[in-house]
């Protein structure tokens, strides 16, 4: 069984495994897996409060720093499954997980996808006004696949972002008064633009 056996002890290492997890370190050259990612108990949602509260942070550390690394902006839910130490969530305990991530502003669904904000939303609009008014752009209607896609973000951390995940960045600034999304014809916004104040 992949559960925790309080009496036998297990619990007292799951919590002492958690105290000692420091997801920042665990990054190189080439993404590293935590090493609580081959622990089995990792992979059964706690019961206790407590420990389900540290679990899920580290849940949330794990696929921030595995999407940032590899710059990914929609949940990669193979993450769930470590084929090595054959354990895998449930889909109860993926819920969990996905639901834990997007009501502390980690991840935000849209439809059956989830994206993953190693940023938060405030952020992403931050960095993406600001490169906007740098380059004076302000009063000019750019299209969102320039935004996503042009020559002239090459290198900015916003670049290839999800076109979704970047009208809901847009969104926001747009409740700021920064910026105007305007809608084409097409539902994947492959056709929208927006101009920015």
């Amino acid at each position: 069984s992949s559960g925790i056996n309080a009496e036998s002890g297990e619990f007292q290492t799951f919590q002492h495994y958690f105290k000692r997890i420091n997801l920042s370190d665990t990054m190189a050259a080439d993404f590293e897996w935590p090493w609580h990612y081959n622990f089995p108990p990792f992979f059964t949602i706690q019961p206790i409060a407590k420990t389900k509260e540290q679990q899920l942070s580290s849940w949330r550390n794990l696929i921030c720093d595995y999407h940032s690394h590899n710059k990914l902006w929609e949940l990669d839910r193979s993450l769930f499954e470590n084929a090595s130490i054959s354990r895998r969530l449930t889909p109860a305990g993926q819920r969990g997980v996905i639901q834990d991530l997007c009501d502390q502003g980690q991840g935000v669904l849209e439809g059956e996808r989830c994206f993953v904000l190693w940023r938060s939303v405030a952020e992403w609009g931050s960095l993406l006004y600001s490169w906007v008014t740098d380059r004076g752009l302000t009063g000019t209607v750019l299209t969102l696949f320039e935004l996503q896609s042009g020559d002239d973000t090459e290198g900015q951390p916003f670049h290839g972002m999800d076109v979704w995940l970047l009208q809901h960045v847009i969104s926001l600034l747009g409740k700021e008064g920064k910026a105007e999304l305007m809608m084409g014809e097409n539902a994947d916004f492959s056709d929208a633009g927006v101009k920015f104040y």
